[in-house]
C-alpha cells in the first residue's frame, strides 16, 4: 500500500467541523476522503454497504454510537480499518484506554495540519522516512 491513495472517512456529529476537516484533508497529496458520517451508527451502515476506508478519523463524543463504542465494534467487524480518535479531551488515562480498545491514534481537535497528516501516515504504517510517491515529484 506504500504508493496507493489513502482512503479516509470523517466521523463527527458537528457538520462544520466535519466539512472543515474534509477540506483540510483534501489538500494533502495521496489522501482522499471517501465519505463523512455524523455518528458511529452511520459509519457502520456505510461500511456495511461496501464503502471501506483505510483510516477513520472519528470524534469521541457523538450521539447514537460514540467513538469508544464504535472503536470496539470496528475492531471486531472491520479489523483492517485504522482508527484515529479526535477529541477535545487530553486525559492520559482516556487516551491509553482508547488505544487499548483498538484506536491507532489520538488527536486533539486543536492539532495542526501536519500533526493530522502524520497521525494518518503513522496509523497505516507510513512515516516521513517513507514518503508518498506524490511527494517525491
Amino acid at each position: 500500500m506504500s504508493n496507493q491513495l489513502i482512503r479516509l472517512a470523517v466521523v463527527d456529529d458537528h457538520i462544520l467541523f466535519r466539512k472543515g476537516l474534509r477540506a483540510l484533508l483534501s489538500g494533502f497529496p495521496g489522501i482522499e476522503v471517501i465519505f463523512e458520517a455524523g455518528d458511529g451508527q452511520e459509519l457502520l451502515e456505510r461500511l456495511d454497504q461496501g464503502s471501506t476506508p483505510d483510516v477513520v478519523l472519528m470524534d469521541l463524543q457523538m450521539p447514537v454510537l460514540d467513538g469508544l463504542q464504535t472503536t470496539r465494534l470496528l475492531r471486531v467487524q472491520y479489523p483492517h480499518v485504522r482508527i484515529i480518535i479526535i477529541s477535545m479531551h487530553d486525559e492520559p488515562e482516556l487516551i491509553e484506554n482508547l488505544m487499548q480498545e483498538g484506536a491507532h491514534g489520538y488527536l486533539l481537535k486543536n492539532a495542526n495540519p501536519d500533526e493530522v497528516r502524520s497521525a494518518i501516515l503513522k496509523a497505516i504504517g507510513r512515516s516521513r522516512k517513507y514518503p508518498l510517491l506524490a511527494e517525491l515529484n
